[in-house]
């Protein structure tokens, strides 16, 4: 196992590269939800908070219908030789997005009601071809946050892996500041 400096920093930065394609594909989410969604859509909370919350329940879906669920687990995360011991090259191409088998495993009566309360949100608020974007906005804000959902959670247990004893002692660290730091009253 190589441990030199160069070869951490590199992985280093691989880390810090995972993370910026996280940060990317959320700003990217929501300038196309503002280009897609109609002018008035900031006046109804309706549609941001039905989108968040089917795409929360889809990535949540995800996660669990992925070929292994039972990868998150510490056992596995912290394993020498466990899912999560690859590259970057090997995390982005296996895990930045579902596969087509996970994809066909989610049940439909988790996608077909989400759907639905989407078209009906949309048809209830707005008319003409303001209804059509408001649609398309709510797709779009329930996909980007079903796939970040699922992607942030890969993210963290393959960043977990690659940290191992360097989280436990950031762990303890932060555990050492709230011990001894000042109290404030009430």
């Amino acid at each position: 196992m190589e441990t030199s400096l160069g070869h951490m920093l590199l992985e280093g930065l691989g880390a810090l590269f995972a993370v910026l394609v996280a940060l990317a594909a959320l700003r990217l989410g929501g300038i196309a939800f503002t280009l897609a969604a109609p002018r008035d859509a900031e006046a109804v909370p309706l549609l941001h908070v039905l989108a968040l919350g089917c795409g929360v329940a889809l990535g949540v879906a995800l996660v669990l219908a992925g070929p292994d669920p039972r990868a998150f687990l510490p056992s596995r995360i912290f394993s020498a030789d466990g899912p999560w011991a690859i590259g970057l090259g090997a995390f982005l191409a296996g895990h930045a997005l579902p596969r087509g088998a996970t994809l066909a495993s989610l049940p439909d009566w988790l996608v077909l009601p989400m759907l639905l309360a989407g078209a009906l949100v949309a048809a209830r608020l707005w008319q003409g071809a303001a209804r059509l974007r408001a649609y398309a906005a709510f797709l779009l804000l329930s996909g980007t946050t079903a796939l970040l959902l699922h992607y942030g959670a890969h993210l963290l247990a393959w960043l977990a892996a690659q940290l191992s004893f360097w989280l436990f002692a950031l762990g303890l660290l932060a555990f050492q500041r709230w011990r001894y730091g000042v109290r404030r009253g009430h």
